[in-house]
This record gives structure tokens, sequence and C-alpha cells, in this order.
């Protein structure tokens, strides 16, 4: 068998109703999906001009370093946080109560957890609660298994995230993530049923990633002129102008044609100068509707 290469295809979007794909990119699957949000972000808004009030993704995107960093943009970050204090049947972080005057977690039975400096780190701070308390607390059992006392980590932006979290509430927020689901999720759909990103055709990364442009960029077209409307067509403006030009070299061509008729036949014979001129109108006028036929055609 073959090496099958996996790969995995990010979209930004336009949030309006225009669906607009602002930038694509194409990954290996071995590459995380949070690692390059920032970059297609960031790349995004300098492209485009762009500054956008918020910016919504789901679980995969929601980072700490991803949500504080477009947090400090003042951007807002409507990406769902892990839930990794609910991965175990031990009491979930959110049960203890931080005192940000004497820095210190409670815990539901009244314990103290004080700042724990050596297991501490530039990003994280860890507090623990003393040995003692947890080894004769009767909430033990649904707390930890550790002999040393139950411990806690606090990011050191973590009133960063308390503001993400406390967006999930907000009617703004669930709409967003409404919308998301209804108007982002089907151009995936689209671009894997009906113009070919469910198996590239193209091989190596930076062909690969044209290819996905190029079916961005057919989309957009699509939502264009569906705006516009399928059955309208611009002005043929070069067509027209190039009429135009054909018709002044043919009036061209009478007006000289006259003049030498006029220099020809300048006698005071008038009868026989009408006649010439009338035969000559009449030839001019017959091979202008050859020529305009021929151009129709």
């Amino acid at each position: 068998m073959g090496r099958i290469w996996a790969i995995i295809t990010h979209y930004v979007v336009d949030g309006s109703k225009s669906r607009i794909i602002l930038n694509v990119l194409v990954t290996p699957a071995e590459v995380m999906d949070n690692q390059p949000m920032l970059d297609l972000l960031w790349r995004t808004r300098f492209r485009w001009k762009l500054w956008p009030r918020q910016v919504t993704g789901d679980r995969k995107y929601g980072t700490e370093d991803n949500l504080v960093a477009i947090e400090d943009q003042g951007i807002r970050a409507y990406i769902p946080l892990p839930d990794l204090d609910h991965c175990t049947e031990f009491l979930s972080a959110d049960q203890f109560r931080y005192e940000a005057v004497r820095d210190v977690y409670m815990c539901p039975a009244g314990k103290e957890l004080r700042f724990d400096r050596p297991h501490s780190t530039e990003r994280s701070r860890r507090y623990r609660a003393g040995a003692q308390d947890c080894n004769h607390c009767p909430l033990k059992a649904q707390c930890t298994t550790s002999k040393q006392g139950r411990s806690l980590c606090r990011s050191v932006d973590e009133a960063c995230l308390d503001r993400v979290r406390a967006y999930q509430s907000t009617e703004a927020y669930k709409r967003a993530l409404r919308k998301r689901q209804v108007w982002v999720e089907p151009l995936f759909a689209e671009a894997k049923d009906w113009h070919g990103m469910r198996r590239f055709r193209l091989r190596r990364l930076w062909r690969v990633n044209s290819e996905a442009l190029m079916i961005a960029a057919g989309q957009n077209l699509k939502r264009l002129l569906k705006k516009r409307g399928w059955g309208r067509r611009p002005f043929p403006a070069e067509a027209v102008f190039r009429l135009f030009l054909t018709l002044c070299g043919w009036l061209t061509d009478l007006s000289l044609k006259y003049r030498s008729l006029s220099l020809v036949f300048g006698s005071d014979d008038l009868m026989s100068t009408k006649t010439c001129i009338s035969s000559s109108l009449m030839s001019f006028t017959k091979d202008f509707f050859n020529r305009l036929k021929d151009c129709t055609t």
C-alpha cells in the first residue's frame, strides 16, 4: 500500500451573510488545529485591512495562547474553552473559590490552598492544601488521592480566561456559534462534494495550497454571481468601443471619397455631380451593412 497523506484545511470566513472566504491554509494532519490560527488571523487583517470585533471558532482553537493574544488586540474571542476540569470524577476547579486579596483558594470544606512556589512556573501558579487538612477531610475521596494534599493550577492570564468564560452566557456568543454552524460548515461540505476538496489532485504542500485557493476563489465567485444575478452580464464596453472606432474609420473613408468626387467632378454640370455622389453613398451604405453583418456574426 502507498503512503496516505492526511491534511487539514482551514478557512477564514467573513461573518456577514455574504460568507466570503478571506483566507485559506492547508496543513499536514500532524499540525494541531490551534497552531496556525493566529497566523491566519493576523495575515487576514493585514491583507484586507480589517479590524474584526469578534472571532468565532470551535473548541479545537480555544487554547490559552490563542485566547490571550486575541483578547489583547481588543477582539472578543467567541471560542469555547476545553473543559479539562470535568474529565475526572474528582471535584472540579470551579468548585473552589479564589480570593484575590489573600491570594488563596478555598475548598468546599473550608480549607485553604496556598501558593506553592517551588512547583510554579512562569505561566502558571500552583496552589496546594496542607497534607494534614486533606488526609482528615471527609471529602477526600471526592477530591484527591494524593497524600500530599489537593493542588490547583492557576494561569497568570486567568483574568483574561475568566472574561472569555463570561462570554458563554451572553446571547451574542450563542448567536455567533449558531451562525458558524450554519454559515461556515456548509462551505467545507460544498468544497468537498462539488469542488474536489475531499481528495486533492496535486501533490506537495504548496501545490495543494494553490489548489485550495482556487477552490475558495470559485466559491467566492459563485456568491458574487448569485448577488449580481446569473442572467445579467456587464455592458460590453470593449466591443462597443471597437465598433465606434470602425465607424469612425468608415466615415473618414466616406469623407475622403466625397472630397475626391468634388475635385474630380468639380464642373458646372450639377446633375452629373449629384449622380456620382448618390451612387457613392449607396455603395458605402451597402459596404457598411456588409461589414456590420460580418462583425455581428
